[in-house]
């Protein structure tokens, strides 16, 4: 087991989630809560962005 990119993997996904709810939290989000699929979307891609900029920092 990789233990290094699991550990990134974690990370990248709490990072989504926390910007996920962090969103959802404001009044932009509560404004909002039609779209919460592409707010979901969005947070999704930018954990997949943040677990590879921690993979690209990391070789």
């Amino acid at each position: 087991m990789d233990t290094v990119n699991m550990l990134i993997n974690v990370a990248a996904i709490v990072s989504g989630l926390f910007i996920y709810i962090f969103i959802c939290k404001t009044r932009w989000g509560k404004e909002h809560e039609q779209i919460q699929y592409a707010i979901m979307l969005m947070a999704i891609l930018f954990a997949v962005l943040v677990g590879g900029l921690i993979r690209w920092l990391l070789k």
